[in-house]
Order: C-alpha cells, then structure tokens, then sequence
C-alpha cells in the first residue's frame, strides 16, 4: 500500500504545525495541505522535466520526505519534552490520543471549544453526523471507480498518457481538454495511481478536500466572530451540500479548487483583521497558486476577497509597506503556476490556453439584460425538481420573464445549449442547493434587519459582498450551461462560513440545531442514491425496474454509468484488440463524446502485453507534437475509432487500413500488410 507513504507525509505535517504556538489543529490541517501542496507540484513537475514520472522515481521522493518530516517531527519532540511542555495541560478528549501517538498535546486555543462540544450532547449528535456523511461518501469513494463523464474523457485519461509518456508535457490529442485545463487535481490523482497500480484510491483526492473543507470552513466561521453553534452549523452546511455529496467521491475537481479557496479567504481574514501588520503574504500567495492551478473558476471567486485584502492594508499600513508582500504573494502563485502556463504559451499562445471551437466557455456578448439572464438562469439551477411537469412549469415562467425584456432564454451568444432543469436531482453534474440557497437569502435578511445591533464590527458584509461579487463575474464571464451548479460548489462552500455566523447570532441555540439536524436528514438520500455510484440504487430502478449499486455491480459495468451505450462496444473493441498480435493502438474519438479513459482499462485488464495508446487523426493545435519524439515513431497496427470519420482526417491512409470489427459507435481498423 505505498499510496499511504504521501499521506504519511501530509499527516506528519499536521503534526510538526500544531506544534507551533498558538496554533490550533485546523489551521495547522490548511498549512500543512498547502505546504504538500506544493511538494506534490514540485516532485512531479521535476520527475516530468527529465522524463521521470514512474513507480520508484515517484515512491522514493515521498519516502524520503517522509523520513525527513519524520526526523523533523521527533526532533521537536524531544525538544518540547526536554522542556517539560509536553506535561501541559490539555482536553479530557485528546488525551488517550496524545498517549498512543507520542504527540505533542494540541495547543490551548482550541481545548475550551472542543471540551463544550464534547459535553454538549446535541453537538455530539451533529459532529457524529458530519462523521457519517464523511465515512459513507469516503466508502463509496474506495469502493467505486472514477466514473463521471469528465473523469472518462480527460480526467484520468490525460493521467494514463502522463504515466505513459512519463512526463506532463502536451501530448497529441483530439481533445485538447487534456492539455490546456488546470492540473493540480489531476497531478495528486497521479501520484495515487502510480503508487497504487489502480485507479482505487484516485476519488480520495476529492474526498481529502471534502473532509478539509468541512474543517476549514469551520475554522473561517470562527474568524469571523461566529460561537461554537454557528461553527458547527457552518461544517453541517458545507457537509450536506447535495453537489459536494455527489462529487465527493468522485475525480472532479471542484471540491479540490474550494479548499484551496477556503485556505486562501482564511489567511485573507488573518491579514485583514491583524492589527500588527502581519500580512500572511506567504500563505496567501500559495494557496492563491495551488486554487489558479486546480480550476480557472478560482481567478473568479478570488478576485474580491484579493481587492478587499489589498484596501485593508494599504489603509492600514500604507502602499510603500505592502508592495513588497503583495508582489511576493503574486510571484508564489505565478511560480506554482509557471510551468503549466509555459506549456499552454508554448501551444496554444496563451496562458491559459484556449477551447475548441465547438465549445462555448464565455459569453460572446455582453448587456444588461444578457447578464440578469445569466443571473436568473444560474440561480434556477439549483431548484431543479425530480417533477418533469414541474421543471418545464419553471421553464415557461422563466422564458416568460424573458421575455419581458426581449431576451431569447437561449440566446447562442451566452449559452452553449438549451436552457433546460433536469430530474437527475442526484447526479453529480447537474444536483442543486436549493435549500443551502435559501438558507443563504435567510442570511442575507437577517444581515440586513440585525447589521447595526450584531455585525457592525464583523467582516461578514464584506465577506458576503466578496462571494456575490465572485458570482456576479461567473455570470459575466461564463456561458451558462446545464453544468453550472457543479461550477457553483466553491461559492456554496465558501458561504458555509457567512451563514454560520449569522445564523448563530440571530438564532438561538435550539433553532441553530435544529436546522441543522434537518440538513443532516434531508442529505441521506443522496448519500444512498448517487447516480453513478448508488449505494442502494438509482434511477435504473424507475426505468428498468433493475437494482444496480456499487456493491452489487461489477467494476467494468460501474465505468461505463455515465454512458451506458459505449459499454458493449468498447468492451468487445478491447477483446478484439487483444485478440492480435499488435501493441500499438491509435485512438480516435467523436468530439463531442469523448469516453476514452475505459479503453485504457480494458486494454490492461488480463494481460502481459505493454500497450502503447496515442490519438491519431489529431487536427488541432496539438497536431504538431505528432511530428515530435517520442510520438513521431508511433506507428499504429489497429485504430479503435468512433468518430465515424477518422480517416477523412488522415488523407491517404485509408487504403492502408481496413475495417475488420465494428458495433455502433466504435469501430476497428487493423493495418494492411501493404501498409508497412
């Protein structure tokens, strides 16, 4: 099990950060995720700069961190024993803890809060909650393989070539997804597949971010004044998100992009309420980097929290005292980020490289009435019902609001389809918050009516105003999709905090839990009913009257739930391709259905055979690496093709292949004799 050796390291950092004064375990769980972080960035960008990336390569630089964070931590230790510190007082709670793992008592800043939530039986009750939620989605996250649309067509994929090719670099590929994307995700997805053999523990990474976030955002509840109630109550929010239940366990990377936004706002709060002049420019440089390295939507949701970080100081301590922080934090992040851009400037002459054509990413044009579209649409997103009639009766009020102001709802300029609500209320791309939505308007009134008598002197309106002016540039910038709500997790994370801390000042602590106790209840559902990965069933059961689980289904099957017609095709495809004698295979694939990662699978399930997989009939910008070493010798004896056109792309080669296999939508050429 050497995929524990990193999270060894992780958990050995927790332990050396909680040893500093005046520390508290949740903040030291932030520091020491972005300090592996960044080791995470700068073992593989190392390994791939010289062609590297591979098994003993990989486990020896994490063993050798872990020796020396070893090291590190026993030597502080002895150190605090030495002078009798480790005799401190500390909670009732920790101390058996503390004895099994020699560990340096946790400091006093946390004891009080955690002695009361431990006598305190109802907070009990929700802490065990969040402990279920968080064990059940991290079960299914072991249990089920990736499986989501995105993770078959460019998540893992882009992981297999990388291990293939054994570096980062841009490879040829027909979707260029694979190239141009953020890719901190996907760079500790790697590390857990190399290191494992499998793809069984790459949905961890998700999941580590999940069970962060629940601890940070509590963490930045209470750095914003709210009482223990409200920082419990702000973890049950975030926990019971319906979107972050579902994508929890999966290879999305939304949740990854809201912890490393959560360590961000937190060192921004530290900064911005620090009286000393403590800038925390350091930490706020690196968890800005690693957030712009996981997901382009961070540039959005951060852009405030960083306009009202720099006015606060340069009100407090002048331009000539934070230029110098300011332009360290940004050269931390530009640094995280560096390599990743160069290779996009490289190939597609732009940092953050570009989309096809074919899809529709921005908006196109801009006015009023275009943005409260934007506006209007995002937000009926998240109160999709599993009612047809009911979602098309919204549809109609909302085309005929559209009206009103001569907008077309599906105006080609800022949507990239027909507006739609869908009945998947429990698919990971497409589930609302519409409760979490309403709590967060409740908050908002509550603000407004109790502004002078409880918030005066809080930073919840700015915070607040900080997260609405992240969505106001989502919708200014963003086409809308059907998608938009899994794009939505970090502001409704982020949020967790602001209702938290309302909550807990105007409410009392009887109603404060109560809520919370639904949320909790009102979550089981999707706990229990995930669409790609069910612990009891899903919606086949209405249609087919079939129970179909990750418990009761077998692992090929689970891979093909977001695309149930690709299954049969692609599974005989394999055993064809198995069946000869070939070990190269080109790979060709519809654009706009690109399900590619399974072939992977199935080509090296049951054999010897090293099979080497590149993308052939490529005819975009990554065309160029074709003609570049290693992939300029690839010479394919089969073609696996379900784009229906692979060689109207490859003039002149058709005569050199020939048709032997095929099964709608997947076909296979095998090279001609005559073809060399």
């Amino acid at each position: 099990m050497f995929v524990v050796i990193p999270l060894v390291s992780l958990g050995l950092l927790v332990l050396i950060l909680s040893c500093k004064k005046d520390s508290c375990w949740r903040s030291a769980i932030l520091q020491a995720a972005m300090i592996w972080g960044v080791l995470l960035t700068a073992i593989t960008e190392i390994l791939s700069f010289f062609k590297l990336l591979s098994f003993g390569w990989v486990l020896g630089l994490w063993l050798l961190c872990s020796i020396g964070l070893g090291l590190l931590y026993h030597n502080i230790v002895k150190k605090r024993k030495r002078h009798n510190i480790v005799g401190a007082e500390h909670p009732k709670t920790f101390e058996l803890a503390t004895r099994l793992t020699d560990a340096v008592p946790l400091p006093p800043i946390d004891s009080a809060e955690n002695g009361y939530i431990w006598r305190e039986p109802r907070l009990r009750m929700l802490l065990l909650g969040i402990v279920l939620i968080v064990t059940t989605v991290g079960l299914i996250a072991l249990v089920a393989p990736p499986n989501t649309n995105d993770s078959m067509g460019y998540h893992m994929p882009r992981v297999m070539h990388w291990i293939q090719n054994q570096s980062v670099a841009a490879y040829p590929t027909n979707y260029t997804a694979q190239l141009f994307l953020s890719p901190w995700s996907a760079f500790a997805i790697l590390h857990f597949q190399i290191l494992s053999g499998s793809d069984r523990f790459v949905n961890l990474v998700q999941w580590l971010s999940m069970v962060g976030s629940i601890a940070g955002i509590s963490l930045v509840a209470k750095q914003m004044g709210a009482n223990i109630y409200g920082q419990t109550f702000a973890a049950i929010f975030c926990a019971t998100l319906p979107m972050g239940i579902l994508q929890g366990s999966s290879t999305q990377n939304d949740y990854v992009v809201a912890f490393w936004l959560i360590c961000l706002v937190y060192y921004i709060l530290l900064a911005v309420q620090d009286q000393t002049g403590k800038t925390y420019f350091w930490q706020i440089g690196i968890s800005l980097g690693l957030a712009i390295f996981t997901k382009p939507t961070a540039y959005l949701y951060s852009s405030a929290f960083l306009l009202w970080l720099v006015i606060s100081k340069v009100k407090q301590l002048g331009w000539q005292k934070i230029w110098k922080p300011a332009s360290g934090a940004a050269i931390l992040a530009l640094l995280i980020n560096l390599l990743h851009f160069s290779r996009n400037l490289e190939l597609f002459h732009h940092p953050l490289g570009t989309s096809p054509d074919y899809i529709i990413y921005t908006n196109r044009a801009f006015s009023i009435p275009l943005f409260l579209s934007n506006i209007t649409r995002n937000l009926a997103l998240h109160f999709s019902t599993p009612s047809p009639s009911i979602n098309r009766f919204f549809i109609n009020v909302l085309t005929l609001i559209h009206s009103t102001f001569n907008v077309d709802i599906n105006d080609p300029r800022t949507s990239s389809s027909n507006f739609q609500l869908n009945t998947l209320i429990n698919h990971e791309d497409l589930a609302g918050n519409g409760l979490h939505l309403l709590l967060i308007v409740v908050s908002l009134a509550f603000l407004s009516l109790k502004w002078k008598k409880k918030f005066s002197n809080s930073p919840v309106l700015n915070y607040i105003l900080c997260i609405v002016a992240g969505f106001i540039l989502f919708c200014l910038i963003l086409a809308w999709t059907p998608f938009h709500t899994r794009l939505h997790l970090g502001m409704f994370v982020l949020s967790s905090a602001f209702v938290g801390c309302v909550i807990s000042k105007v409410w009392r602590p009887k109603l404060v839990i109560t809520s919370a106790f639904i949320l909790l209840i009102l979550s089981l559902p999707l706990l229990l009913f995930n669409e790609n990965r069910p612990i009891i069933a899903n919606s086949n059961f209405i249609k087919a009257g079939q129970v179909e689980n990750i418990f009761n289904t077998d692992r090929i099957t689970l891979y093909f739930m977001g695309r149930r017609y690709f299954k049969e095709p692609t599974i005989e495809a394999a055993n064809f391709i198995k069946s000869q004698q070939c070990s190269e295979v080109g790979i060709s694939f519809d654009k706009l259905d690109i399900y590619e990662y399974p072939l992977w699978v199935l080509l090296r399930e049951n054999t010897n055979k090293n099979y080497r997989i590149q993308h052939v009939a490529v005819n975009n910008v990554s065309s160029v690496k074709s003609k570049l070493y290693p992939f300029s010798d690839f010479n394919p004896c089969i073609i696996f093709d379900t784009s229906g056109s692979v060689f109207e792309r490859m003039p002149g080669e058709q005569s050199k292949y020939v048709k032997k296999w095929s099964l709608f939508p997947a076909s296979v050429f095998i090279k001609t004799k005559d073809g060399n």
